[in-house]
């Protein structure tokens, strides 16, 4: 189950761009060719600017649940690939729409535009894969919603956050985790270990179950009792949870867990830490 949730509403704050480049669009094809007017190279333009648009801007901004939901990065880029090209191709067939059924510019034969597929598909594979490894929409998509809950910067956001947990420095005995609109508390002897996602963290129980938490591992960690380690700037590991450590290459080790969970590499940086958890206490 994919615990991320899709979002859609962010890329309505893209349309005003996607109008622009439209319009654009039109205009220069008017200035180049004159075989239709302004408005109508405008319109058809502007159809194809959104059939291509907005659809990427949405995969864009949801780049992390597509990683979480695709296992394998070779089944996900082979989808996206599909995905990018056929919506060039799709675009393709409803500007030749268009421009037949609504203009009446030339006679519609489905699936007649020839090189056109090609061009509009390879633009839209361009595009898609610069969204998608890119950054900058889901910066915006998180900045938008701060903006909503009135916070100025990334640091406040993280205060507010961890001012929702007790000031105080008992323990934590339960995570807080998303499972689909709930939250569900887990006990803090359950969780197998932390991953690291964007600000926020994963965190896998003794089920082999995944949860989203609010919660970053810099915060985990100041308030995690010590029965939890930090062995990657990704992982939080529960050390009463862990089968086997084995050592891999410069001074890392393969971390294997008590339940099936697959296991994880530790970082050079944390050798020592892992050093002490192997020794007798």
């Amino acid at each position: 189950m994919n615990t991320i949730p899709f979002k859609f509403k962010q890329a309505n704050q893209y349309l005003l761009h996607i109008v622009f480049v439209g319009v654009g669009i039109g205009t220069a094809n008017y200035i180049i060719n004159g075989t239709l007017n302004w408005i109508q190279w405008s319109i058809q333009s502007l159809a194809t600017s959104f059939i291509i648009g907005y659809p990427l801007i949405i995969i864009g901004q949801n780049k992390s649940w597509f990683r979480n939901y695709f296992k394998s990065k070779g089944t996900l880029y082979l989808f996206l690939f599909s995905v990018f090209f056929l919506v060039g191709v799709f675009a393709t067939e409803i500007e030749h729409m268009i421009r037949s059924l609504v203009f009446q510019n030339q006679q519609f034969r489905p699936l007649s535009s020839g090189k056109m597929y090609l061009f509009n598909g390879i633009i839209s594979l361009v595009l898609g894969y610069s969204f998608f490894q890119n950054s900058f929409l889901n910066s915006k998509s998180v900045k938008t919603v701060k903006n909503q809950d009135h916070t100025k910067d990334p640091a406040e956001g993280e205060k507010n956050r961890t001012n929702e947990f007790s000031d105080s420095n008992d323990p934590i005995t339960t995570i807080p985790a998303k499972l689909g609109e709930n939250i569900q508390l887990i006990p803090i002897g359950d969780i197998v270990y932390f991953e690291a996602f964007d600000n926020y963290s994963l965190v896998y129980n003794t089920t082999g179950e995944k949860r989203l938490c609010d919660y970053s591992l810099r915060f985990l960690e100041k308030r995690l009792s010590e029965n939890f380690s930090r062995v990657h700037r990704k992982y939080i590991v529960n050390k009463n949870h862990i089968k086997q450590i084995k050592p891999h290459l410069n001074g890392r080790y393969h971390i294997a867990f008590d339940n099936g969970l697959a296991p994880i590499t530790s970082s050079k940086k944390y050798t020592t830490i892992i050093r002490k958890l192997t020794k007798i206490t």
